[in-house]
Parts: structure tokens; C-alpha cells; sequence
């Protein structure tokens, strides 16, 4: 295979990527989130609560201060509840009943989103493309 044809695959996998965050952004902002809350939203719901603010922030990727920040918001709110303990970067957070309805609308906007992204695909396709990535994958673990 030619190195052009790699490079640009690999360029238009990536932008795919960043075009598809994008229109998952815009939808998440229409319902007036930022993506860290939203992020640290979803991650709540799916975990039940959140026991430590350093390991959200290092699964998300940002700073143990950027999630305080956005903790206090998201409790401003309504979205969350935090029960204080001794340590403030070792809070307790539960998800609120607001909260999870936000989580539900945009899971369905999210999946909206993909729907779109293979609306004029056949089943034998996208079945192609997931055995693509699949194989992708194993290529990269293989070379890791």
C-alpha cells in the first residue's frame, strides 16, 4: 500500500473523530452544558457516585482544580449533591434526579448523533467498518 494512502486515511479518521465531538459539543451545549461538566455528568451516573475528585480529574484529563470548579456548578445546579468530608479533594458526589435526566436526554441525542453518521450505510457496511476497527485495534495493541 502507498504512504500517501495511509497518511490519508489516518488524517480522515482523525478529523472524522474531531467532526463527530463536534456535533456531540453543539448538541450538549444546546442543553447548556460545557463538555468537562458534562463529561464529569456522565461519569457520575455511570459510576452511581464519585468518591475521589483526583481520579475523575485523571480520567477525564484535566486538573483536580477544574474539577472543583465545575463540581461547584454542577451543585449550584442542581445536578449533583456533595456530601463534604474531611478532605475537600475527597468528597462524596451523587447524581440528582435533574442530573439524571440531563444524562438521558443526551444519550439519546448522542444517539441521534450516530444514527446520522451512518444514516445511508448498509448493515453489510457498518458490519465492515466495526470489523476495520477491530482490526485496527489489534494492530495497535500488537504494536504497543
Amino acid at each position: 500500500m502507498q504512504d500517501s494512502k495511509i497518511i490519508s486515511a489516518v488524517n480522515l479518521m482523525i478529523q472524522t473523530n474531531r467532526m463527530h465531538k463536534q456535533m456531540l459539543d453543539s448538541r450538549v451545549a444546546k442543553i447548556g452544558f460545557h463538555r468537562t461538566a458534562h463529561r464529569i455528568l456522565m461519569y457520575i451516573a455511570k459510576n452511581d457516585r464519585l468518591e475521589s475528585q483526583k481520579s475523575l480529574a485523571d480520567h477525564i484529563g484535566v486538573t483536580p482544580a477544574a474539577i472543583t470548579g465545575e463540581l461547584k456548578r454542577l451543585e449550584k445546579d442542581g445536578y449533583i449533591k456533595r456530601i463534604h468530608g474531611s478532605d475537600n479533594r475527597f468528597n462524596t458526589v451523587e447524581i440528582t434526579e435533574q442530573g439524571k435526566r440531563v444524562v438521558e436526554e443526551t444519550k439519546s441525542l448522542f444517539f441521534e448523533v450516530d444514527r446520522a453518521m451512518f444514516s445511508d450505510f448498509s448493515e453489510e457496511e457498518i458490519e465492515s467498518y466495526v470489523k476495520i476497527l477491530e482490526k485496527m485495534q489489534n494492530n495497535i495493541k500488537n504494536s504497543l
